[in-house]
């Protein structure tokens, strides 16, 4: 059996032109290697530089038994969808599956509206994917035994039992980063060079914050890999291509203090000299007071703390078990030794006004090294989405804008205009400040030099009306198909 495990071309953010390669997929290949004999590949087409051209020409040439579309986030499963629509157009005997968050979330709903999609992996996915292959290689005609799928028949949609959570995930094997292009353009962190990359080392979180698709996917459940094998996996990254810099993509790095204690004692054994940074729940830092001179040693220089906000009436509608005391708490904690921070704030509840967003800025303005205002954004699936939904509160329903970076529901005191407006006003305001505007020359730390030179960039490029084009990108429907008689499946 030939399969493609495709991640669809997406368009970068112009701020910060990187790229990261699918957690899922890379996880799925490698459990598909080790435990079949399969043909697989791996198709990032963010990193191809005719990513739509490339992507129906492979299938094209190919004709893969198994398409499998990955959709991690809301935000891109326009490109996702538009990708299962393109994969079954030219190779119409191709097995079509979809999996990640976003589908998994809203299986029903994509599977009334995308007849070329044959299945959906609902949950985690190395498990089912390769049950699911094996079944369609041996011709079983009924998958109802298999955990995890959701299909249609006779014009509903039916859901097999869920499965499990794997309970181990050292039982996994390393992320089959082989079948990348690991020296593709996408993933040159500009600012960082080629030895950044983002790794993914834990999945879900066990907070239940009502907005958050994570907790709703990963059953409020959080599983790590052990500290050893976080680190073998570095050390794979640094001995293979060269990567010493390390972004851990997960909610929060440090949930569980044994796994962090054992981190820290691998990676020092380890001579690396590398740097990282991670995201982070306030509670934790906190708790991990003591670690934080380790963590500096070994080469932790920043922390995206999830602040959101501070207003009591704000947070508990997000369930956030969290305040101000303890943001000042985990701020204090950091900068005390010398941790570069990043709060994370949201801006857009039902609550919000004005007034909670300036008192929000005031809190971090002069706290934090560096702003992410994002606006809230209901994803599908989640208590959040049920809610506003449910109030008729949703007035933006084009899934490419629920990014987090523009607003899809009003506030109880503004338009949704004015929301955007004012996030837009308070990050110029945060980022104009001479600190930060002299510190992209002179600063002394160099990862604070060269976070601000990347944000003046794009400040100048917007202000000049220059904005970056990312090279070879182009949506589907202006792509060149139409020559194969492709391009009408936009």
């Amino acid at each position: 059996m030939h399969i493609f495990l495709v991640d669809p071309p997406h368009k970068l953010f112009p701020g910060l032109r990187m790229w990261t390669p699918s957690f899922g997929l890379l996880s799925v290949a490698a459990y598909l290697q080790a435990r079949t004999g399969f043909s697989v590949e791996i198709l990032d087409c963010t990193t191809f530089p005719d990513p739509w051209e490339e992507l129906a020409g492979r299938i094209e040439a190919a004709k893969p038994d198994l398409i499998g579309v990955t959709c991690s986030a809301t935000c891109l499963s326009p490109e996702a969808l538009q990708t299962i629509r393109l994969a079954k157009k030219i190779s119409p005997d191709s097995v079509v599956v979809a999996g990640g968050g976003h589908f998994s979330l809203a299986a029903e709903e994509v599977l009334a509206d995308v007849p070329e999609l044959d299945y959906i992996i609902t949950g985690e996915g190395e498990v089912t994917f390769v049950e699911l292959a094996s079944c369609l290689d041996q011709g079983g005609d009924s998958v109802d035994d298999i955990q995890g799928l959701a299909f249609r028949r006779n014009g509903r949609v039916v859901f097999t039992n869920p499965r499990g959570l794997i309970k181990d995930l050292d039982s996994l094997p390393m992320p089959a980063y082989h079948l990348l292009n690991m020296e593709a353009d996408a993933y040159y962190w500009h600012g960082m060079g080629r030895r950044a990359f983002g790794i993914s080392t834990s999945r879900g979180c066990g907070d239940a914050c009502a907005y958050c698709s994570e907790s709703q996917f990963w059953g409020g459940r959080w599983r790590g890999r052990s500290g050893a094998l976080v680190v073998e996996e570095m050390r794979y990254l640094n001995r293979s291509y060269g990567k010493s810099l390390f972004v851990f993509n997960e909610n929060t790095f440090n949930w569980s203090r044994a796994r962090v204690e054992e981190f820290l004692q691998e990676l020092g054994r380890s001579g690396m000299k590398v740097d990282f940074w991670f995201q982070s729940r306030l509670r934790d830092i906190i708790r991990d007071a003591d670690l934080m001179p380790e963590f500096k040693r070994l080469g932790l220089y920043e922390v995206m703390l999830g602040v959101e906000s501070i207003n009591p009436r704000v947070l508990d509608h997000y369930q956030k078990r969290q305040g101000r005391e303890l943001a000042q708490e985990a701020i204090d904690i950091l900068k005390r030794n010398d941790i570069m921070v990043m709060t994370n704030v949201m801006f857009g509840d039902w609550y919000d006004s004005e007034e909670t967003l300036q008192e929000i800025f005031d809190f971090v303005k002069r706290q934090g090294d560096f702003l992410v205002l994002t606006m809230t954004t209901p994803l599908p699936g989640t208590r959040y989405y049920q809610e506003v939904k449910r109030q008729g509160l949703i007035e933006e329903k084009d899934y490419g804008k629920y990014d987090f970076m523009h607003p899809i529901v009003p506030t109880k005191y503004l338009r949704r205009d004015e929301a955007w407006a004012l996030q837009l006003k308070y990050l110029r305001k945060y980022y104009t400040q001479p600190r930060i505007l002299l510190g992209a020359l002179f600063n002394r730390n160099p990862f604070k030099r060269m976070a601000y030179r990347l944000i003046m960039r794009y400040v100048w490029e917007n202000a000049t009306r220059r904005p970056w084009q990312q090279p070879g990108y182009l949506p589907l429907e202006a792509a060149n198909l139409s020559r194969e008689g492709k391009g009408e499946t936009a």
